[in-house]
């Protein structure tokens, strides 16, 4: 009888609270239908974006300022602006970061500095061959008969005087590389010269004298060329915002460095990663400071 009254009851308590959850979820799910779905916005955009499809929920878009990562570094760094004929600190810079503390990537250098070496080769390089060398087509000695080595003309390399085998012919030694790649090179290049205290900002590069002794006694008491005494080249690169429509603002400058060996100089529109690196020193002006920063500084 027991065995009998037990279930009745189970089912008298039980199936109406089982019936009250079934409502109530119902319910809910109800008022998920009917409610207005999130809307997200990316960072930067107003285009709206619906959520993916069954995602139901309250994320605003875009998050609070106290869930964003923020750069610990500040945007710039600083340099001091020196006097190009005393060497005297006249102001500091704030330059970017971005461009003068960038990460040193020496891969990236040496596949910029092959291309830039594989721009400058002539490709001139010749040898003569079997068509082109002096000598007669008739056959040497007959096929059969004698027991050497069977031989058509003397114009064969393996005689003196013959052509050259697979030799060298006129050709482009020029390499494709991605624009974003060079100038990444360059940002670590000039991170390089940054870091190593070997970067220069004067404000201008105009000089009064003309004479190469003049120059080369101001680079030495400035510090940037080695003494007379120790027998040493300096090894300097002078970049200065060369205008084409005033060359003659360095015109100075360019006749006292030409006799100077280890020094060179190159408009800044026409910086080369492999020149800045084969030099010690390099010395900007203000002018392509700010050029290169426009030029280098990301988007």
């Amino acid at each position: 009888m027991a065995a009998r009254i037990l279930p009745a009851l189970r089912q008298v308590f039980v199936l109406p609270r089982a019936i009250q959850g079934c409502q109530q979820v119902r319910a809910l799910a109800t008022e998920l239908k009917t409610a207005e779905p999130s809307v997200l916005r990316p960072l930067g955009s107003n285009r709206r974006v619906a959520p993916s499809a069954g995602d139901v929920g309250t994320l605003s878009w875009p998050l609070p300022n106290a869930l964003r990562a923020v750069n610990p570094f500040p945007q710039t760094i600083q340099a001091w602006m020196m006097d190009f004929e005393t060497n005297e600190p006249i102001e500091i810079l704030d330059v970017q970061r971005s461009v003068f503390a960038a990460p040193i990537r020496p891969d990236i250098i040496h596949r910029v500095v092959t291309y830039e070496r594989n721009m400058k080769r002539q490709g001139t390089h010749n040898s003569r061959t079997r068509s082109e060398v002096r000598g007669s087509t008739r056959k040497v000695q007959p096929q059969k008969g004698l027991g050497m080595a069977r031989h058509g003309t003397r114009r064969a390399p393996q005689f003196v005087g013959g052509a050259k085998a697979h030799g060298p012919v006129p050709r482009s030694h020029e390499t494709q590389i991605q624009r974003k790649v060079w100038l990444m090179a360059l940002r670590s290049v000039l991170s390089a010269k940054y870091a190593q205290d070997q970067l220069v900002v004067v404000d201008n590069m105009e000089i009064e004298s003309h004479r190469t002794r003049d120059l080369a006694r101001m680079l030495r008491v400035n510090g940037w060329s080695p003494l007379a005494s120790s027998d040493q080249d300096p090894s300097i690169m002078l970049l200065p915002f060369m205008d084409t429509q005033a060359p003659s603002e360095f015109k100075n400058l360019e006749l006292a460095s030409r006799n100077i060996p280890g020094v060179s100089i190159m408009s800044a529109s026409n910086a080369e990663v492999y020149e800045i690196m084969r030099h010690q020193y390099l010395i900007l002006d203000r002018k392509a400071l700010d050029l290169l920063e426009g030029i280098l500084k990301p988007m």
